[in-house]
């Protein structure tokens, strides 16, 4: 193989390398949320009251819980998430609105950053859908 085609072969190989961490970060950055730990950033949604039992934990909107499982090895693991939820802790910096419809239908509620608390009768085990909103 002359010089210019080993250049250019170790030049190839350079990017094929570079694109492997690349899609080895985003895949890594996609599993942030849904995943059974509520991170920072994140807001959690959990199976009893006092923010006991399994947290399903959402860093960007899910507007249908109808195909979401809580995850772990905790009370409530294997259920639907929805109409499912008794209590809520909110780490991320900014507010979530929760509905208990999908599509964020029917009765709206917002939870304040930094917010945790026992659901009211009107959500508890009613919630359906998520989303955070611009403002902290």
């Amino acid at each position: 193989m002359n010089k210019a085609m080993r250049r250019l072969a170790s030049g190839f190989m350079a990017v094929v390398s570079v694109s492997g961490v690349l899609i080895g970060s985003a895949a890594s950055a996609s599993a942030m949320g849904k995943d059974g730990t509520l991170d920072a950033d994140e807001f959690g949604l959990f199976y009893y009251a006092g923010r006991s039992g399994c947290v399903f934990d959402l860093y960007g909107e899910d507007r249908n819980f109808s195909d979401d499982k809580f995850k772990g090895s905790c009370t409530g693991s294997g259920f639907l998430v929805n109409d499912n939820t008794e209590s809520y802790r909110n780490r991320d910096a900014y507010a979530w609105k929760v509905a208990t419809d999908k599509d964020l239908d029917g009765n709206v509620g917002e939870i304040p950053s930094k917010y945790e608390g026992n659901a009211s009768a009107t959500f508890k085990n009613k919630i359906s859908s998520s989303t955070y909103t611009l403002h902290p």
